[in-house]
């Protein structure tokens, strides 16, 4: 029998992700309200899009140091300011305990867990040791540890390859539309993450849960 494999995406899917509250916190000087924050943000992480510089971190192809060198250039901010913040996010990558209470109903249905992240190699090696969803998993990939990034189809036949998928018997959970584009292009069923709820019912609707 052919197993069901579902790929999750980790930040903003498992993870909170709140990037212009953190920057508030972090950078009040450039960030001293929503709006301010918002356009801050903008110049840093661009979108996440491959060709952003951040996306490099996110590759494994930059570190902290330089990026943060990077990133002032391109922002306005001391380099100094933006290394705290780069160091900073993973204390603020909580687990999502509503998305999180899925894993075990997944697993009880005979479904495969995997997970296919955008992440820096540092971030990842903090949440591989804190967070304790990972039980759940079978296997990943993290980003930086494969030189690819999403959306690229690269990343995904990788995901393919090791994790031994078939495209018509995976689902692909992810918080990003462009992520989601490929994902469908390889023939994986795909559900577009806007919260918990919204997950569940969608993959209820694709035969995933009951």
């Amino acid at each position: 029998m052919t197993p069901q494999t579902v790929v999750f995406d980790l930040g903003a899917v498992l993870l909170h992700w709140k990037p212009i509250e953190l920057a508030m916190h972090l950078l009040p000087a450039h960030a001293p309200d929503p709006a301010a924050a918002e356009q801050l943000c903008e110049r840093i992480f661009q979108g996440l899009h491959p060709g952003a510089t951040w996306a490099e971190f996110d590759r494994g192809s930059v570190a902290a140091e330089p990026l943060a060198a990077l990133l002032s250039a391109q922002s306005g901010v001391e380099a100094a300011e933006l290394l705290r913040f780069i160091h900073a996010i993973p204390d603020h990558l909580h687990t999502k305990g509503d998305t999180a209470a899925l894993l075990p109903r997944l697993q009880a249905q005979g479904h495969r867990l995997v997970y296919l992240s955008n992440m820096p190699s540092p971030y990842a090696d903090r949440l591989l040791a804190e967070r304790g969803f990972f039980e759940h998993f079978e296997d990943g990939i993290f980003s930086a540890r494969v030189g690819l990034v999403k959306p690229e189809p690269a990343i995904y036949a990788l995901a393919e390859e090791q994790f031994g998928l078939s495209p018509a018997h995976t689902v692909f959970i992810d918080d990003n539309a462009h992520n989601i584009v490929t994902a469908r292009a390889r023939g994986w069923q795909a559900v577009q993450f806007l919260d918990a709820a919204q997950c569940e019912r969608d993959l209820t609707a694709l035969g995933w849960l009951n």
